[in-house]
């Protein structure tokens, strides 16, 4: 189980760089300094509420998020900078955050700047490296204390794997002596 949990939080640590956001701007990528790119079919903007919809593709430096929908609230007046002064992102309807180590799948990703965490919903999968599957209905990670959390909808053996938490950790023989 520690080795799990390891793996597990390791993963998920890379994971916290989607919507690490600093004082004036989101982050997708540590590296901090790449301009954020998106594409969508269409975007509406509004004080404090930018929606992309159809097919949206935001990438910064090598870390991808794409989905449906994204709605970017922020505090900022100005309605051409989406990404200022972000406090909440949804991710809606064929959520994928994507780096070059791992792919997390869900339903939905929602980032809430107030309480520094990150949610992904809806038939979760955390895919690290080509071996490294955890699967879960929902994924909790806050960014500030690092600790992640996957649950299931449903408890005991009786469920069968259907709505519990699934871990597959392969070892590939590189820390065998």
């Amino acid at each position: 189980m520690g080795i799990q949990k390891k793996t597990l939080k390791v993963g998920l640590m890379v994971m916290s760089a989607f919507l690490s956001v600093s004082s004036a701007q989101a982050q997708f990528s540590p590296d901090s300094d790449a301009p954020i790119r998106g594409a969508a079919d269409s975007a509406v903007s509004e004080p404090g509420l930018t929606i992309f919809s159809g097919q949206v593709d935001v990438r910064q430096g090598d870390v991808r998020i794409l989905s449906d929908t994204m709605r970017v609230y922020s505090s900022s007046a100005n309605t051409t900078e989406a990404f200022d002064d972000v406090s909440k992102i949804e991710a809606i309807g064929n959520f994928y955050y994507l780096t070059p180590d791992q792919e997390v799948r869900g339903q939905q990703g929602v980032y809430e700047r107030a309480t520094d965490s990150f949610t992904v919903t809806g038939d979760v999968i955390l895919l690290q490296g080509e071996d490294n599957v955890v699967t879960g209905d929902t994924l909790i990670y806050n960014l500030t204390s690092g600790e992640a959390r996957v649950v299931g909808s449903c408890k005991g053996r009786r469920c069968g794997r259907k709505g519990r938490v699934s871990i597959l950790i392969r070892n590939t023989g590189a820390n065998q002596g």
